[in-house]
């Protein structure tokens, strides 16, 4: 039955319901309820299950937690129990409710703590000297998707389970990362999680609230690679001869020519190309971030890496179409008059009104027009993937393709494109056939 209408059953709301967990010890099943006292101090009333701590009595162990806050909190609301917690004697072989001693501000909830390393990781905020060289900061785009994962996801639930810092162990994490696989989350995002919860966790070691990290003792499993789509060399040709003049043309052409990542797309501006001398260059970029609900654009020199900041040749067709872009872009500056924004003059990739293009309705308008081309669906980060594609398929070294996309590593352009060498696979495939010369089936059988 679901929570919400056994809740309804019961006459409870959910901000009623008792927060609680389950943890090990002494390889027994414990119910942990997040009770509190009179001063609003936090006093854990811990319960045994009576359940060895198996896989197999994991569930019954939860159907015990749930009705055990269902009950609790049932019992609070109609003022059957004191929330301050009684002495009792302890009797022979009988487990008595360990309460938690420790002073709140170095066992805080784990909800709260994650809040705390988020306000401390703003980019804004830069603290020399720490354990975890937190010296550095981050991008302002990464801090708000760890803000929105944090926010809507992660301390809501563990503010359910109503666990401190010190209640945190591996098999609650192990249950945390597993529920939300069970329910469909995609295993890069569990690994997002993952990710966030050991920071918090380093920042508590930092902080001397604990000592050691129980989420380094779980490993995630690999997750599988992302099989990339690609266009051909027809597909690509026809696809460039059917977005002429589209609002995203652009985008799509230094894509497809030049493998460039869509933020470097957007990024692009007049002052980085060379017509004289017939270069441009890629050092620029335009990131996206919500912070509470409001949509920021953020521009950056800062690429992904440093071997990002590259140097292109113009290729005749795409000069020829970023000069008729310029011209367009400078000619309804002119006919708009005031109605123009001026916020982003200079930038190529710009509205009819000069509002810098969106770069999630890049990603949409490109897959609305590959349905209308009647070409197959790639993501528009697979343009970079079909550009490697035809230079491998021409034998372009990966030494050169590596400096062409800007990867920092030659080992990343292996791992990434090594699938799709298929002269060199050709040719060994030969090598093998020729130092194996076998007749054809029906030769050897007549």
């Amino acid at each position: 039955m679901e929570l919400t209408k056994m809740l309804k059953m019961v006459k409870l709301t959910e901000e009623e319901l008792v927060g609680g967990f389950i943890t090990t010890k002494k390889n027994t099943y414990y119910i942990v309820l997040n009770r509190k006292v009179e001063d609003g101090k936090r006093k854990p009333l811990w319960i045994s299950t009576g359940l060895s701590a198996t896989e197999e009595n994991k569930e019954e162990a939860e159907n015990k937690c749930l009705s055990e806050r269902i009950q609790y909190s049932i019992d609070l609301k109609n003022g059957v129990v004191d929330t301050v917690p009684k002495k009792t004697k302890k009797t022979p072989g009988q487990e008595q409710p360990v309460i938690d001693t420790e002073n709140e501000s170095r066992n805080p909830l784990f909800a709260d703590l994650m809040m705390e390393w988020l306000a401390f990781r703003h980019p804004s905020n830069v603290v020399v000297g720490e354990d975890f060289n937190f010296d550095k900061t981050i991008k302002l785009n990464t801090w708000a998707g760890y803000a929105d994962n944090i926010k809507r996801n992660l301390s809501p639930t563990f503010k359910t389970y109503g666990c401190t810092l010190q209640e945190i162990t591996p098999d609650l994490l192990k249950g945390f990362y597993t529920h939300r696989l069970k329910n469909g989350l995609k295993k890069a995002s569990v690994a997002k999680d993952y990710t966030i919860i050991n920071q918090v966790l380093n920042y508590a070691i930092s902080r001397r609230m604990i000592e050691v990290n129980p989420n380094s003792a779980i490993t995630l499993h690999k997750i599988e690679k992302y099989n990339a789509a690609t266009l051909n060399a027809d597909q690509m040709q026809y696809y460039l001869e059917f977005i002429v003049g589209d609002i995203i043309e652009i985008p799509i052409l230094l894509g497809g020519f030049y493998g460039m990542r869509r933020s470097e797309c957007v990024g692009t501006r007049e002052s980085q190309f060379d017509f004289r001398h017939k270069f441009f260059r890629a050092n620029h970029t335009i990131t996206t971030a919500t912070i509470d609900g409001e949509k920021l654009y953020i521009p950056s020199d800062k690429l992904k890496t440093d071997l990002s900041n590259r140097t292109y040749p113009l290729i005749p067709y795409v000069e020829e179409r970023i000069k008729a872009k310029i011209a367009e872009n400078k000619e309804l500056k002119t006919l708009c008059g005031n109605s123009y924004s001026t916020e982003w003059l200079g930038y190529i990739s710009v509205h009819q009104l000069g509002e810098i293009i969106d770069p999630d309705y890049i990603t949409n308008r490109h897959r609305d027009l590959l349905k209308k081309a009647g070409l197959p669906h790639v993501r528009f980060h697979d343009l970079r993937h079909s550009c490697v594609g035809l230079m491998m398929a021409n034998e372009v070294p990966m030494e050169r393709i590596r400096d062409w996309v800007g990867h920092s590593d030659i080992r990343t352009t292996v791992n990434t494109y090594g699938h799709l060498e298929y002269h060199s696979k050709q040719k060994t495939a030969e090598i093998i056939g020729n130092s194996l010369t076998l007749k054809m089936v029906g030769a050897v059988n007549q």
